[in-house]
């Protein structure tokens, strides 16, 4: 009864993974385009999987696409978040005061222009490469760094170009 009880569970064991966008997708990344509800997929994906990071929607384009950004942080600076955020307003000179922290922000925005190919792509690769457990150097830069993600600042342009490409081929 165990043994068919392990069984059934360990299907389910490996949905509880975090995947890389290679494994996610099906495909390698940069073998094709990836559409905008799918890069979707994949960070609610990996914050779903991942207490490293926080996936949060801010709006959506014209044509109804969702618009997210993910916060990548380790769990002791997601802790202190809004010290933070108050402490680079104060390096900033938007608040008085001393910042406590020392910690730095980054903010990495993704295809502003719908024909910027592999823009989207390398987001997605970046958001993996964060929080991905063998990668010890992330680790580290994440002890003294908050990584903001915005993978795809125009989902309407990409798709558009990503759409035109499937239905016209790889034309020059």
């Amino acid at each position: 009864m165990l043994k068919q009880l392990l069984l059934l569970l360990l299907p389910i064991s490996g949905f509880a993974q975090l995947q890389s966008p290679d494994q996610f997708l099906g495909y390698t990344l940069g073998e094709r385009f990836t559409r905008h509800h799918q890069v979707v997929s994949y960070f609610q994906h990996v914050d779903a999987q991942s207490d490293l990071v926080t996936v949060t929607p801010f709006g959506e384009t014209y044509e109804h696409r969702p618009l997210l950004y993910a916060v990548v942080a380790s769990p002791e600076n997601f802790a202190r978040l809004d010290q933070i955020r108050q402490d680079n307003l104060r390096r900033t000179g938007l608040l008085p005061g001393t910042p406590a922290t020392q910690v730095a922000l980054v903010w990495l925005s993704y295809n502003v222009h719908g024909n910027e190919a592999s823009s989207t792509e390398a987001a997605m690769k970046t958001l993996y490469e964060l929080v991905n457990p063998a990668n010890a150097q992330t680790k580290e830069w994440l002890k003294n760094t908050v990584v903001i993600i915005d993978p795809c600042l125009n989902p309407d342009g990409r798709d558009r170009y990503v759409n035109f490409y499937y239905q016209n081929g790889n034309l020059p």
